[in-house]
């Protein structure tokens, strides 16, 4: 039985019913990072714990300072880094989020029946543009029975965050602003999503991956 206390609402307090429970629309929801500290993962691969200015290290965002910003050529840079990122810490990341899903989440949602078996990572650096289109994961496939969770792994806020509709079929976007140590649920299915170019001065670096109930 989902506990509504513990999930702090996002935006308004609307609910979608999935398989026999309801459930917020979107909510924030903390976690401790000691026990579950996937910063540390990201942190070491990169050689810094600064992971809010990675943009201005030119071994991961090689370019032209002078350049004009945004600029395609950074947001390959963001692309490349976070593919490489995902190669080398996936396999050690999910042990950390398989216990975050069924030790963490599912005391607020229930009995979760999967999860993804691989979450994504993105790096979006200062200066990129955008780097994910607005949609509903419903245009991928994605089932009904189906939760997101967003967990970044940096300070996130206005253009190098995600940008979420409180109801789908509003598109009233709003940009998340979530420091580390929380994580986002949301029915992504069908609710609108996606980043603007990155011109906040920071970069963020996230997970994302699904669970089914």
């Amino acid at each position: 039985m989902l506990q509504a206390e513990a999930l702090r609402p996002w935006r308004g307090e609307e609910t979608v019913d999935i398989a026999d429970r309801t459930l917020p629309l979107s909510s924030v929801l903390d976690y401790d990072v000691a026990r579950w500290n996937v910063r540390a993962l990201v942190s070491d691969y990169f050689g810094t714990d600064d992971l809010e200015n990675l943009h201005l290290d030119p071994r991961w965002n090689p370019h032209d300072p002078a350049a004009k910003q945004p600029s395609t050529a950074i947001m390959r840079n963001s692309w490349a880094a976070g593919k490489a990122l995902r190669e080398a810490v996936m396999e050690r990341s999910m042990p950390v989020l398989k216990s975050l899903i069924y030790d963490r989440i599912s005391d607020f949602v229930g009995t979760i029946r999967s999860h993804q078996t691989a979450a994504m990572m993105r790096v979006n650096f200062h200066g990129s543009r955008s780097i994910l289109r607005f949609h509903s994961d419903q245009e991928y496939g994605q089932t009904p029975d189906t939760v997101n969770v967003w967990l970044p792994v940096t300070s996130v806020h206005g253009s190098n965050s995600m940008y979420v509709e409180s109801a789908p079929g509003l598109s009233d976007f709003a940009p998340l602003e979530l420091e580390y140590g929380q994580i986002f649920l949301f029915y992504g299915t069908e609710m609108l999503h996606g980043t603007l170019d990155n011109m906040s001065g920071g970069t963020r670096i996230s997970y994302d991956f699904r669970f089914s109930i």
